[in-house]
């Protein structure tokens, strides 16, 4: 017996990069794909992103930390909008919602944060980051091995898959169960400047035959940046210019102030999330 697992992660709405991957995993006679999380927003097309993933025997979904804080957003109406980040972001939230067909924010509050699958009698949890967390640092690959351990909520689990991190990882818990990250399809990421220049998205392919894990496949997959750019640009996805920076170079923005700052204002972008927030007020 013999199954081949597409393992995804942080797509973040790249559609270019995801069919690059879903197009190499069925050359590859992948039976099923299991999502980690973070299939929305960052890039231009987390509605096409799921309806693909929907199309390809996806058997598994996780609530990642950028869907829940779209929920967020959407819940409770509160940005500070003398926070350039926190624009940025309920632009990013607006623009999805104007995109996403009538079932994608229900399938989105509806997301579990941990995933079990039993395949040819292995055991597999599924997280977007820890357990009870879908956001933080705890995971990233120099964090300390007590943190890894944290995955181990579950004695009869043999392999935990997460993500988050945008960094491929293979290592072990202290109990000796495996632990994979495929990194990240639409944003990849590393901490050291000359990984970065490999902009290819990145998942993993695991096959299993006849109860045992046969191969790790780390994949790397280059997808046509400009055709991304582009698709987004005919789409009116705000912030295109951080959106090129982020796919060319791996650098995101989120955090940078004084950038953001100047792009809001610029944009109007200040003005347009205050009248989002009034209008998801009145619903």
């Amino acid at each position: 017996m013999k199954d081949k697992i597409t393992v995804v992660s942080d797509v973040h709405g790249n559609i270019t990069a995801l069919k690059a991957v879903l197009n190499d995993a069925e050359k590859n006679n992948a039976t099923e794909v299991w999502s980690l999380g973070d299939i929305a927003i960052g890039g231009s097309s987390t509605e096409e992103c799921f309806q693909l993933l929907d199309e390809v025997n996806t058997t598994q979904y996780l609530m990642g930390n950028w869907e829940s804080a779209y929920l967020s957003v959407i819940a409770t109406q509160s940005v500070d909008l003398d926070n350039p980040s926190q624009i940025y972001f309920a632009n990013l939230v607006q623009y999805e919602r104007e995109h996403f067909s009538d079932i994608r924010e229900k399938q989105i509050k509806n997301l579990p944060m941990i995933g079990q699958k039993k395949l040819q009698g292995l055991n597999f949890s599924l997280t977007h980051n820890l357990p009870d967390s879908n956001r933080g640092h705890s995971l990233f690959a120099f964090r300390e091995q007590k943190n890894f351990d944290e995955l181990d909520f579950d004695k009869d689990m043999d392999v935990a898959l997460y993500g988050h991190t945008h960094t491929p990882l293979w290592r072990f818990t202290t109990e000796g169960q495996m632990i994979l990250n495929p990194g990240s399809v639409g944003q990849p990421w590393y901490s050291r400047k000359k990984l970065m220049r490999n902009r290819d998205a990145s998942y993993l392919l695991l096959t299993i035959v006849d109860g045992k894990i046969e191969d790790v496949d780390f994949r790397r997959i280059p997808f046509d940046i400009q055709a991304e750019l582009n698709h987004a640009k005919n789409l009116g996805f705000p912030y295109p210019e951080l959106y090129k920076e982020l796919l060319t170079t791996g650098h995101a923005s989120t955090h940078d102030r004084v950038k953001l700052e100047k792009i809001n204002q610029e944009n109007n972008y200040r003005q347009k999330t205050k009248k989002f927030l009034i209008d998801l007020s009145k619903q």
